[in-house]
């Protein structure tokens, strides 16, 4: 099972929430393609690679397809044994549209890693092992939400002083939404750094879909990410682990064809096939097959063909900054950049 399914099937319900936005009604907003400027009913999607830095085996893939234009955006992860070969990788290639996964949790066997702010002053996000704790569940319960704004800040910096200037955040695992004070925690580094964190802007469809799977939407959490004055996108699809590539590839491209107008991220996590990966994560064939799958000349064609647009989080903030939408331009000129 891979880590991204975990990631939005079986942590809890609240860490659903990754992708709610602003409440807003469907049958008169506009998608945030729209407002920052694409043509209407555009389809635009940001391919994005998760787990920069998190091994050699994903920083060969990700490099290989962003040097050859096969996905868009990628986040890196700090504390990872392979992250400064990203962030090196980042300072040389500065027009890279690199963010920052922020992780809290530690979850492969055999290869973990710890924090970066260091043991002292985060003493609750220390499994027994002094390792960030492997589940969401372990973190959500012990974690207080001053350490992990204390890990969240340190990150930032150690990337920004490894040359990576990050164009968004987004959350390992899922565990920095594992709790209301966590979210506000995300949102709050996001809004003081003016780096925006992926979230999706919640319409009515979200909310019906997220109780039908048994996920309610508590009010207070829409209160808080309702302030948020970052750009959002409209949807999050993710690749889903399949038996063969060639269901994987079916799968990715009945996809492409339903997707609906806005911006959607689409979430990858390729890998290159190497010994030591096998070591590493059960799913190492799911990676590398979603490494294949970006670079299959049928992929290619329906992504030319069904008059898909690849933006990313560079080109959103450059939008963004020429067309802020209405509610958040107060926000945006009392200096909160």
């Amino acid at each position: 099972m891979s880590t991204l399914y975990r990631q939005f099937i079986f942590v809890p319900a609240v860490t659903a929430l990754i992708i709610i936005g602003a409440l807003v009604n469907e049958s008169t907003a506009e998608t945030w393609a729209e407002r920052l400027g694409f043509p209407p009913s555009s389809k635009v999607i940001v391919l994005h690679a998760q787990e920069m830095g998190l091994c050699y085996e994903t920083n060969a893939a990700i490099v290989k397809l962003l040097d050859a234009g096969l996905i868009s955006s990628t986040a890196a992860m700090a504390p990872c044994p392979w992250f400064a070969d990203a962030a090196k990788w980042s300072a040389a290639n500065p027009r890279a549209d690199v963010g920052l996964e922020l992780t809290i949790n530690s979850e492969w066997k055999e290869y973990r890693w710890r924090p970066v702010a260091g043991d002292a002053l985060v003493t609750t996000l220390l499994d027994p092992d002094r390792y960030f704790w492997p589940s969401n569940l372990q973190t959500m319960v012990n974690a207080s939400a001053e350490d992990v704004e204390h890990e969240l800040l340190a990150q930032i910096a150690h990337a920004k002083s490894q040359g990576l200037r990050p164009t968004h955040l987004t959350t390992h695992l899922g565990a920095l939404i594992s709790r209301p004070d966590l979210i506000e925690v995300y949102l709050r580094v996001a809004r003081q750094q003016w780096i925006p964190a992926m979230v999706v802007e919640l319409t009515p469809g979200h909310v019906e879909r997220f109780h039908a799977a048994g996920f309610p939407v508590p009010d207070d959490i829409i209160a808080l990410l309702s302030n948020y004055p970052l750009p959002k996108v409209d949807d999050l699809r993710m690749i889903l682990p399949a038996e063969s590539y060639e269901a994987k590839k079916q799968a990715f491209l009945t996809m492409l064809r339903e997707l609906p107008p806005g911006i959607t991220q689409i979430a990858v996590h390729p890998a290159v096939e190497s010994d030591a990966i096998k070591r590493i994560m059960p799913d190492w064939q799911q990676r590398v097959w979603e490494t294949q799958l970006l670079g299959d000349e049928a992929v290619r064609a329906a992504l030319r063909g069904e008059g898909l647009v690849l933006t990313n989080w560079g080109e959103i903030m450059q939008r963004f900054h020429g067309r802020p939408p209405a509610k958040d331009s107060a926000t945006a000129s009392n200096g909160t950049r």
